[in-house]
């Protein structure tokens, strides 16, 4: 898949042109889009293209945005995952039928005749970005042979992307894309539940990414004491999760809106 060309587009202008001939050899690509999440969990438009000369990206990027649609983008329940056992890119597939709600699936979908999205999913030390890969109407869904060939093409396209943002301005990539711990804890607080003071500090510590380890050594006290707070937020919270706690964090952000 790499070729000269691709990678002497790195940290170019011309980057997402060349990832996108470069997987169309294979898969025909419509348009492709990065988002890198910033501070506060919303998804920012990095750069992307399209196949026609009349790129739309920045403009459903900006509307994606503006509407808070990412809200109901099903990719959300995977940014921040912390699963040990499989801490490698996700490939995610989502059809616009298939998006429940109506004014997102309308005005970013159906409006500019795009028919499905295919999502590479990762992160480089908690800093989160999706890779969106569109095909049109016109085009037709993504065939099981190209997504298989997809699938088995994600380290690498993840690879080539933290290389990418890692030769961008700092604006860009090195942005905080980790929440303050206060921003985090005054989140968690939020939720209610009577959380106590200790689980809400491991919480928020856990969501910014650390380990047990970590949570340990910032708050001065053992591992299993860690492990036993996070338990008792779970309980309290009514969820099993990481992930459902990142959840619940985001739908309080979006009621805030």
């Amino acid at each position: 898949m790499i070729t000269p060309e691709l990678i002497m587009s790195l940290g170019k202008k011309d980057f997402f042109q060349s990832l996108s001939q470069t997987l169309g050899k294979m898969v025909y690509i419509d348009h492709v889009v990065l988002f890198a999440f910033d501070h506060e969990f919303i998804p920012r438009f990095v750069d992307g293209t399209s196949r026609n000369m009349g790129s739309i990206t920045s403009k459903l990027s900006q509307l994606y945005e503006k509407s808070f649609y990412y809200y109901d983008d099903p990719n959300l329940k995977w940014i921040g995952r912390t699963d040990k056992k499989n801490t490698a890119p996700l490939l995610q597939q989502l059809r616009a039928a298939d998006i429940v709600n109506a004014a997102y699936r309308k005005y970013i979908y159906e409006d500019h005749g795009l028919l499905e999205r295919i999502s590479v999913i990762d992160h480089e030390q908690q800093k989160w970005f999706v890779l969106n890969l569109y095909r049109d109407v016109e085009t037709g869904y993504f065939s099981p042979k190209e997504m298989k060939y997809l699938q088995k093409q994600v380290p690498l396209i993840s690879a080539l992307i933290k290389r990418h943002l890692s030769l961008l301005p700092p604006v860009i990539w090195h942005m905080n894309t980790v929440p303050p711990i206060e921003k985090l804890e005054s989140l968690v607080t939020g939720l209610g539940h009577n959380l106590s003071k200790r689980e809400i500090e491991v919480c928020a510590r856990s969501l910014q990414g650390m380990t047990r380890e970590a949570v340990s050594l910032d708050l001065g006290i053992k591992q299993p004491t860690v492990a036993t707070f996070m338990s008792r937020a779970y309980a309290k919270l009514k969820i099993s999760s990481l992930n459902e706690l990142f959840s619940l964090c985001l739908a309080r952000l979006s009621n805030r809106r």
